[in-house]
Formats: structure tokens, sequence, C-alpha cells
């Protein structure tokens, strides 16, 4: 017969250790990625709850304005277009940590126990590491009858001139769909050759992307595109995002803005330029351990930012969440899970542009 006050000892065992690498394991998924973790440094991450995310939207200007006179009279009609984009999906990505009995009964002393679980956590972080970059660059599986992959960049910025796209974010309709708008289009170069005309074509978006005070605060690139734009500008400049630097990113800047390589985009000859939500110029902010309750939860992170671009909307309840171990029938193993909830939301995608190559990727 089992030993009531073992089972409770090694319970105990196991809810303290992965309490305490809770923290740690959120923290290393979000600086693992230059996306996420940038996103996280600007503000750019809202705690919700709800069935839905709704953000405001400004798509045409209003026709209630002009220069009066005294005394003069003057009439107000009512205002057209959505006020709102309405991203209704949530989507749920989860790590399981599965531990056989028999692995339990090879490890029983304490120290044993705690190391077991630690390399356990150590993979399931590695592959939501992985995972989690995979969807933040794709598309969500659109297409599919019930597409359960966030929202990725894919899914709201199309590699196509703004006239022609023709995707609903948002439940807002693109200038190339019928009823769409043209500020909810996205901005777009194709480049021949990056030697050539890359940095005129990434002038060129970026400009595009900069509106009445706001710029794209971080661009995310392809390494070997990454390369070409480091050939060009390194024997001239050597100016970094010193924070991401100092975070393990490879960065250099272009107008400012630190231009990232990323592995997702390999391949691919694909750049994104991306304006965030929070506020631009926390570019000495290091995220540490220390500013962490839950990941993200730091000094610089409150409210929900200056409302002009890309957010991440995180779930509350399901934020890094992880459950007590549990032992399913019919197996005789042991199981934790690891829950997060979240979606990308924008409140503004003309200020969010991208480039790929007309034909090959080519210097």
């Amino acid at each position: 017969m089992a030993n009531p006050t073992a089972t409770i000892t090694w319970n105990r065992v196991y809810s303290t250790t992965a309490a305490a690498e809770r923290a740690s394991v959120a923290m290393e998924i979000v600086q693992a990625n230059p996306l996420l973790w940038h996103m996280y440094r600007q503000g750019a991450v809202v705690y919700e709850g709800g069935t839905e995310c709704r953000v405001p939207v400004v798509l045409t200007e209003s026709q209630n304005i002009g220069a009066i006179g005294t005394y003069e009279t003057f009439s107000t009609t009512a205002e057209d277009g959505p006020t709102k984009a309405r991203y209704p999906n949530w989507y749920k990505n989860r790590a399981s940590m599965v531990i056989d009995n028999t692995e339990l009964a090879q490890n029983r002393g304490k120290y044993q126990i705690v190391n077991l679980l630690q390399a356990k956590q150590a993979i399931s972080k590695i592959s939501m590491i992985n995972d989690l970059a995979r969807q933040l660059y794709a598309d969500g599986g659109a297409g599919t009858a019930t597409p359960k992959e966030i929202n990725g960049l894919q899914s709201m910025i199309e590699f196509a001139t703004p006239a022609t796209q023709g995707k609903t974010v948002g439940g807002i309709p693109k200038a190339g769909a019928a009823g769409g708008f043209a500020e909810w289009s996205n901005q777009f170069g194709a480049i021949t050759a990056f030697g050539t005309d890359g940095l005129d074509v990434w002038e060129e978006v970026y400009m595009d992307c900069s509106k009445k005070g706001t710029h794209p605060d971080i661009i995310l690139t392809d390494p070997t595109v990454y390369r070409f734009f480091k050939r060009l500008v390194a024997p001239n400049q050597e100016e970094r995002d010193i924070a991401m630097w100092n975070q393990g990113f490879e960065n250099l800047l272009f107008n400012g803005c630190p231009v990232v390589p990323d592995e997702e985009l390999s391949g691919t000859g694909k750049t994104f330029f991306l304006t965030t939500s929070g506020k631009r110029g926390v570019t000495d902010f290091n995220l540490k351990p220390e500013y962490f309750e839950v990941p993200g939860k730091n000094p610089l992170v409150q409210g929900k930012g200056t409302a002009i671009g890309l957010q991440l909307a995180i779930l509350s309840s399901d934020d890094f969440r992880q459950t007590e171990f549990l032992t399913p029938p019919n197996s005789d193993v042991i199981l934790s899970h690891t829950y997060f909830t979240s979606m990308l939301v924008a409140s503004s995608l003309s200020r969010q542009g991208c480039t790929k190559f007309s034909g090959a990727i080519q210097f």
C-alpha cells in the first residue's frame, strides 16, 4: 500500500519546483523571441478578459471640423465608417510536461526529482519557444475551418500593393476588398536586388509607415537580407540598439530603428516594418528577472500604450498558467500543462509595412 505521507511529500516537491520555475520559464520564452521581447519592452502588451478585443481605429477624417466666425451657426453630420476593429478569437497554446512513474521511481531523491523536473521543463520550454516563434510570423492557419494558431503577422500584413490587398482584419476590409478602406492597408515595397535598390525601397516603406510623429520601432528580417544590409551600412556605422544587443539580439539601426534578423524568416527574403502601440524611445531599458511578477508586468508596462499600432493581447487567466500535476486514467504518468492564450491586434495597419524581392533573393 502506498504511503500517503510520501505521496503528499512528492506532490509538494513537484508543486514547489514547478512554481519556482514558472516565472523563469515564462520570462525565457519572452526573452528568446525578438518580437515578443520588444513588445513587452515597448509596453505593447495588454492583459484582457472577455470574448473578444476591440481597439479604436481612425480610417476616415471627420467632416465635423472647420473654422467658424463670431455668432456663425454650423451643422454636424453623422460620421461614416467603423470606429473600432473587433478581434473575436483568442488563440490558446499549450506545452505539456509528461513524466512516467517509472522515471519517478528511478529518481526518488529530492534533488534527483528536482533535476528531473527541470530537465522536463526545459524540453517543454524550448518546444514552446520554437512553436510560438513560428506562429508569430505565420497567417494563423487562414483558410482552415477553425484556425487555432495565433493570428500571426501574415494574417494582417500582405506582401502586395496597398490597393490590391484583400484581407479583412479585425472585421474591417482592406482597400482591395469590396467596401474596403485605403487606411486599413499596410505599406509594401518590392526589391529587385538589395545592393541596387534595397535601401531605397526600405526608406520608402519606412516613410510610408511614418505618420504624425510615429515611426516603425522594429524591423525584422531574413538573416540573408540582414547580411546584405550589414554589408552596405557596417563600413559607415555600427550603431545598435544596446538593450537588444545585450539581450543577445544582433541588430543595426536604420533611421534609428533596430533591424533584427530572425531565423524564422530564413529563406523568405521578407522584412517587416512594425509600429507597436507602446512609446518609442525606451531603447535603454533591459528586461531583468526582478522586473517580472508574471512576464512583462514591469514598471514600463502600464495601461494600453498609445493605441496607434500593433499590440499583443493576453487573456489574463492564461498568462503562462501552469496546472498542478495530474494522473490521467489508464496511464501510469503524471502531467502538467502550461497555457498561453493571446492574439495580435492592430489599431493602425497603414503604420505597418513589409518588403520582399520581386524575383530571386540577391545582393
